[in-house]
């Protein structure tokens, strides 16, 4: 057993009701630089990924297209593992909510906070959203419909088992006040709190078997399935080994989670996913990092407009780190962010191929030319204040920050060559200063690959062959490669291949 950190990483899991997109690949790839940062750190790392598969709207779907349920979920499911791989997605675990080891977690789970007095059967009618999946309420509605999937709600009643969100409004408030790094960024915090403060409603958690059969059944009835929001949530407890391992087991990874997820999901993690762990007597989850939307040109993602971005051609076009790379570092992830095709391409040329791949290139072809290869002189020089500025930056899910502050070593590695104007020193005979120089900007290189390793790990491990270093990269930690000194005298390195080659600026 490793005695570094446990930490534990999970994604808001797609629900299967279609094929993946874009905001899904954006989702993955921030979940993915988080796991690999803490990595990188030194912690052992559980990273969750997978597929939520039960509820009306897949049953519906699946009908639409005259599957069974259970083709249909698979064939969707494994879209997105297809996705996970096409975003370099490091994740160590992929769960359904289908597989056996969840359904016991949600039945564990369920038995537990119904022990407790939290869930109670009573007969309901309201106003039902198939497309949400929800109770709505008047208030919730405009023009009497559903201002999400402009439809009208259906009028149902019926007898459910409902769990009391309500009460655990103070709760919630006073953990939201004991913890105020809970939430990231704080106006999704904040947000959360204004809505407990306005009063919560208890949340009908099961569905009659008769009007919706795919699902899980409630423990001890039957005739009853249940909620989608009730069972899904519970998978984050189910990859720590929830309901299949004893406490101790699944608790050293629990104490250290952090859940990744968009803002339209927040109010079913932040405020019902944390009172059903209070509900269940299981402490609720560390952190959650809730990032924003993708809009494209200043407008809303929309097939009928023809503006969709398909993670396939991001991929095709800037290659897989390019594409990394750029989601990023154009997204600020508190925020919402807009995706332009002219701009990805500028900025994809000028960072990657015009500086980052262009000074890797030419600072190793100096080395060959004047030296042939050999490192024959260390240097010293300061690296701190660039890599205090990245750990902040990414200890707050900043990446786009922690991206400008190795651009920004870059950027300085290409002045100073200028500067120095090794071509002169070289011709004037001044052999020792050239090597000096030369170690400066080559080991400060190496500390560039290993801040880019969470968001560009191909990359990384290009950079850092040509540079030599050769052990076993995925126990070295950023305590460690971030000291001074890493290239040796006596080192040969290679000249580096091209890293980016440039795309057309425009894409017609």
């Amino acid at each position: 057993m490793s005695s570094s950190k446990k930490s534990y990483i999970t994604t808001a899991i797609p629900y299967v009701n279609a094929a993946p997109h874009i905001g899904h690949a954006l989702l993955f790839i921030y979940a993915d630089i988080i796991a690999r940062y803490q990595r990188l750190l030194g912690n052992d790392v559980r990273f969750l990924t997978g597929t939520d598969e039960h509820g009306q709207k897949i049953a519906n779907k699946a009908a639409e297209q005259g599957k069974t349920v259970q083709d249909f979920v698979d064939e969707i499911s494994q879209t997105v593992q297809d996705m996970t791989r096409l975003v370099g997605m490091s994740n160590t675990d992929f769960i359904r909510t289908t597989e056996e080891r969840h359904m016991r977690a949600v039945e564990v789970f369920w038995k537990r906070v119904a022990a407790k007095g939290w869930i109670y059967k009573k007969r309901y009618g309201g106003l039902y959203c198939v497309g949400c999946e929800q109770f709505k309420t008047e208030k919730d509605l405009v023009d009497e419909m559903c201002p999400d999937h402009k439809v009208k709600p259906e009028y149902i009643e019926e007898e459910n088992y409902f769990f009391q969100l309500s009460a655990f409004q103070q709760q919630l408030l006073t953990w939201y006040e004991t913890h105020p790094d809970y939430v990231v960024p704080d106006s999704r915090f904040n947000e959360m709190k204004r809505l407990v403060e306005g009063g919560l409603e208890d949340m009908s958690i099961s569905r009659s078997k008769e009007r919706l059969g795919w699902g899980l059944p409630v423990p001890g009835d039957d005739t009853q399935v249940i909620y989608v929001w009730f069972d899904a949530l519970v998978n984050y407890l189910t990859g720590a080994g929830f309901g299949t391992s004893d406490e101790a087991d699944w608790m050293q990874w629990w104490g250290n989670v952090t859940h990744v997820l968009g803002q339209e999901i927040n109010r079913f993690h932040s405020i019902l996913w944390v009172a059903m762990c209070m509900a269940a007597e299981v402490p609720p989850p560390t952190r959650f990092a809730v990032h924003g939307w993708i809009t494209v040109d200043g407008q809303k993602m929309s097939k009928s407009l023809g503006n969709v971005i398909a993670p396939e051609y991001l991929r095709q076009t800037f290659g897989l780190d390019g594409m990394r790379y750029l989601l990023a570092r154009e997204f600020v992830f508190s925020s919402d962010g807009d995706y332009s095709d002219a701009r990805f391409r500028e900025r994809y040329n000028a960072d990657l191929a015009n500086n980052f791949g262009n000074l890797v290139n030419r600072t190793t072809s100096m080395l060959q030319k004047y030296f042939g290869g050999e490192v024959i002189r260390q240097s010293l020089w300061d690296m701190d204040g660039y890599w205090t500025a990245y750990r902040f930056a990414m200890d707050r899910f900043q990446f786009d920050r922690a991206l400008e502050a190795a651009w920004k070593a870059m950027q300085d590695l290409n002045q100073d060559i200028d500067t120095q104007k090794p071509w002169m020193l070289a011709k004037e005979g001044k052999t020792n200063l050239l090597a000096e120089h030369l170690y400066h900007w080559l080991e400060a290189i190496r500390h560039i690959a290993w801040m880019i390793r969470p968001f560009m790990p191909e990359t990384s491990d290009k950079v850092l062959d040509v540079l030599g270093v050769t052990k076993n990269r995925s126990v070295m930690s950023l305590d460690t490669v971030s000291l001074w000194g890493g290239i040796k005298v006596g080192d040969f390195i290679d000249i580096a291949p091209p890293l980016f080659p440039r795309v057309e600026t425009s894409s017609t």
